[in-house]
């Protein structure tokens, strides 16, 4: 994409993938004269060669670089080609063994590993052999590397809405794939608006259980009776008086994964019963008693200081023990503003797929204004200012004019206490109509901003006092009681004259 105006940012673009490392063999042999008469015939093959003598050796060697095949000779007192290939399967190397077989062929050593694939090569050996034995273990080790492969792209892809690299993201996403491929529960900890929802889709998609559901529960809106229902399923009654069971959200997300979200909301009875269910795997219906097995991965998620409640006997330390092993603390964008830039241009993407349209660019002054703020509704406040500025303007870059309105701050502390004692009806007024004076008084845009009906708005509007749309006054300032103590209480009109019949 080409700017023309120097004031405008262009995103970096995406780095090429390295340049992969040349195929070459690695001789292991402790008998020097060995070492040399193996290295000459993988030579005689056309393809390159290394010596080491030891397993430690052939390890270091390994680490700074790569091989594709390890031809195992002749080891130490005490060394094994079992010992060698557990320590390449835990390093996630694709180095393959070949492993030379000495004469006779009932003399077979104990040293071999056990995994299959490994190729055996007996001694003596022809050319041929030895081509055979190399080439297959190469193919073997591409294939290996191919499946890491295509196992990074899977993650990264896992994690693209996880957007950032600063220190905080990068930790956040070791966490993430650590906690993918354990078995036990999750515990997710962040302020609203960090992307819980994002994490534990990540940690989903990134585990042997992305094949089957990931399915989500909002405690907060659920009293304790019906999050059981929704966990274990209702017993219904048919026409005919036959019991039908309703499968729960376990029984639904079975060899997936549920999402808790608000975790601290649930009652504190449920909170033990949960427990007792994540521990067994298992629990008893409560309307028939039929047992119901089930394997999910919990993750829960809470939004305040879980410790604070422990101590206070309003989260049960059974439960945070059950998944506490797998905590994770989502960062704040506060503690990650050099991620803003790369946040932005993430929605901007985001809204120019939906719309059809090229991403729009965003002007140094407003990157700079978006970095001064203080999120305290972290990323989603700031995706929810990108989505209603977009909505509002057409244009191909944001300004800063286009972003200030949005990032109003108090004007001084009896503001910001005086918003904190208001009801929900009048904070929904301030906001409304806060939006409908920014706007100068057009309603189109008003409701577009604050994401509802132009009939709802104007029903709001009518009840706070503004005259009807169109009429006298209906741009800015509402009708007041106040105002009609003026008017008289009866109007006479003068009397019209008529003509007789």
């Amino acid at each position: 994409m080409t700017f023309t105006h120097p004031h405008v940012i262009p995103f970096p673009g995406r780095a090429s993938a390295p340049a992969e490392s040349p195929v070459s063999v690695m001789v292991l042999a402790v008998d020097p004269h060995q070492a040399q008469q193996l290295a000459f015939d993988v030579q005689a093959t056309g393809a390159p060669c290394r010596i080491v003598h030891t397993i430690d050796a052939a390890l270091q060697a390994l680490a700074q670089q790569s091989s594709d095949v390890c031809l195992v000779g002749q080891l130490s007192t005490g060394e094994s080609a079992a010992g060698l290939a557990s320590q390449i399967s835990q390093r996630g190397w694709s180095t393959q063994l070949v492993c030379l077989l000495p004469a006779p062929a009932s003399d077979l050593p104990t040293y071999l590993p056990a995994a299959a694939g490994v190729e055996l090569l007996a001694s003596p050996y022809t050319p041929l052999m030895l081509t055979h034995a190399i080439s297959a273990a190469m193919q073997r080790a591409k294939l290996h590397g191919e499946n890491r492969r295509l196992r990074r792209q899977l993650i990264n892809r896992n994690l693209r809405d996880m957007v950032g690299h600063s220190p905080a993201m990068q930790v956040l996403r070791q966490q993430v794939q650590q906690a993918a491929e354990a078995a036990g529960g999750v515990l997710l900890l962040g302020e609203p608006g960090t992307g819980v929802d994002v994490v534990a889709q990540a940690i989903h998609d990134s585990s042997r259980r992305a094949h089957r559901p990931f399915i989500k529960i909002d405690c907060s809106v659920l009293s304790a009776e019906v999050l059981e229902e929704e966990l274990c399923g209702l017993v219904e009654q048919t026409p005919h008086g036959a019991p039908i069971r309703q499968p729960g959200r376990l029984e639904l997300a079975d060899g997936g994964t549920l999402l808790l979200d608000h975790a601290n909301c649930i009652a504190l009875p449920l909170q033990r019963r949960l427990t007792q269910m994540i521990h067994e795997g298992r629990f008893d219906h409560p309307q028939n008693n039929e047992r119901v097995r089930f394997d999910v991965r919990i993750v829960l998620s809470a939004h305040v200081d879980l410790d604070d409640l422990m101590e206070r006997g309003l989260f049960r330390r059974e439960l945070y023990a059950e998944v506490g092993a797998g905590r994770i603390e989502l960062p704040t964008l506060r503690s990650r503003k050099e991620d803003i830039g790369l946040l932005t241009e993430h929605f901007l993407r985001r809204v120019a797929a939906r719309e059809g349209r090229p991403p729009r660019s965003i002007t140094l002054e407003a990157l700079r204004l978006l970095q001064d703020y203080s999120w305290s509704g972290n990323v989603r406040e700031l995706e929810n200012l990108i989505e209603r500025t977009c909505a509002l303007d057409w244009g191909t870059k944001l300004t800063a004019s286009m972003i200030e309105p949005w990032l109003a701050r108090p004007t001084d502390e009896d503001d910001s206490e005086g918003v904190a004692g208001l009801t929900l009806a009048e904070m929904e007024r301030k906001l409304i109509e806060a939006t409908f004076v920014r706007f100068a008084g057009n309603r189109e845009k008003t409701a577009k901003a604050l994401q509802i009906g132009i009939r709802t708005l104007s029903g709001k509007l009518r009840d706070y006092g503004y005259p009807p749309r169109g009429g006298p006054g209906s741009n800015l300032k509402p009708w007041r009681p106040e105002a009609d103590a003026d008017l008289p209480a009866v109007i006479e009109l003068p009397a019209v004259e008529t003509k007789a019949a």
